[in-house]
């Protein structure tokens, strides 16, 4: 019942890394899912932003009259998107998001009526629908579906409606042929991308979602304050080895630990607990075990040893606590314990051996305390449907003290 093993960080994702640091940065200082929203929509706009002077600097490049208006539309757009830029990182996460989406489906529509769909421009607004998916919150969630069904009907009028070399001015046949692939092959990458960083998300959410349920667990097996196993790991181990194996339990208590609370506080008590679980961790084999009992109660189980060499062991775990007292502010406290050991039998009920260490435990109070008693051998076991009476139960013991 040791401490919980650390988690490897998720399989390599080289690709994925480089698309990560983009989309999943702190942006505006948001966190959560509106932190990943808003990171996601800043590198949007980014890319967007490096598209429309791309195409502004490329419609330019012309030198066409009729071709200026397309310089002032791309000029426009690019301007949008820097706003758009701007916003997010002031914190805007949904208003950057309607930025990102007007601007560039009014960006797509415009030049692709203009210069035509064999362009291949609106197909920029097959990627909108993963986009949506991405750049707004479950709570925004009908803007998802209200831009998609935006994106969908400006495609289907870009191509159906729009001619070939669109309303205005018409390019060069060769300039178009290289446009499509272009604007088809970046259109792929861009969906690929999104893909991945989805996939990428997905890993990170399990990743999470192992590590929160490891804690969990963690935290509820550990008592918080020694780091030891609390009873239900304890019992858990306990009904394993009772069910095929030879062990012996001990049931050890610190004495006189209320008059130390009492007189020191409980500030003090809680160091003595803290220090004595870890100096027990480091006395015990790998294969053996401790957790605490309850209070100032601790119990040990230790595998394949006889009841005899449990009480040897506990003997020097006595001495060790005892022959070094432990530190505290200004002071320290000398501590001693009194154990009960007793040795368990493949019957299946770990609730006999522990009422036989905690009986051996009272007569070592009994006789002075600062001892080590075992319990006499285990009587027959009981038939199989006997089950525990409320006496016998670990939680209906005697107090010690």
């Amino acid at each position: 019942m040791g401490a919980l093993d650390d988690r490897g960080a998720p399989p390599g994702r080289p690709v994925s890394d480089v698309l990560s640091r983009m989309v999943d940065r702190r942006i505006g200082g948001l966190t959560g899912e509106t932190g990943r929203v808003a990171a996601t929509t800043h590198a949007f706009l980014i890319l967007a932003f490096v598209l429309a002077v791309g195409y502004t600097i490329f419609f330019a490049a012309f030198a066409a009259a009729d071709l200026e208006r397309m310089v002032t539309v791309n000029l426009g757009c690019a301007l949008g998107f820097a706003a758009g830029i701007v916003v997010v990182r002031m914190g805007r996460q949904f208003l950057a998001s309607l930025i990102a989406l007007i601007v560039a489906t009014t960006q797509v529509l415009l030049v692709t009526r203009f210069i035509g769909w064999e362009s291949g421009l609106h197909l920029f607004l097959i990627a909108g629908g993963q986009v949506v998916f991405m750049i707004f919150t479950q709570r925004q969630r009908s803007f998802r579906w209200l831009f998609a069904t935006v994106a969908v009907a400006v495609f289907l009028y870009c191509q159906l409606i729009v001619p070939e070399a669109g309303y205005g001015a018409a390019l060069p046949p060769s300039t178009l042929a290289v446009m499509f692939p272009i604007n088809a092959t970046l259109t792929l990458g861009f969906m690929y991308a999104l893909a991945a960083v989805s996939h990428y998300r997905g890993i990170a959410a399990r990743h999470d979602a192992d590590e929160n349920a490891a804690r969990a667990e963690y935290l509820a097996n550990t008592d918080p304050l020694t780091g030891l196993a609390n009873r239900r790991p304890v019992i858990e181990r306990l009904d394993r080895m009772s069910a095929s194996a030879n062990y012996s339990v001990a049931i050890a208590d610190l004495d006189h630990f209320k008059a130390l609370n009492d007189t020191y506080g409980h500030a003090c008590g809680d160091r003595v607990l803290s220090a004595l679980g870890e100096r027990f961790r480091t006395q015990l084999r790998v294969t053996d075990a401790v957790g605490r009992w309850g209070g100032e109660e601790f119990i040990f189980v230790m595998s394949d040893l006889s009841v005899d060499d449990a009480v040897a062991m506990m003997e020097r775990m006595r001495a060790a606590i005892g022959d070094h007292p432990v530190p505290c502010t200004g002071h320290s406290h000398d501590i001693t314990m009194s154990v009960g050991v007793a040795d368990g039998v493949v019957d299946q009920m770990s609730y006999r051996v522990i009422k036989r260490a905690d009986d051996a435990l009272y007569v070592a109070k009994q006789e002075g305390r600062n001892r080590v008693c075992a319990s006499p051998a285990p009587a027959p076991a009981p038939m199989a449907s006997e089950a525990p009476t409320r006496a016998e139960t670990p939680d209906s013991r005697r107090g010690h003290t």
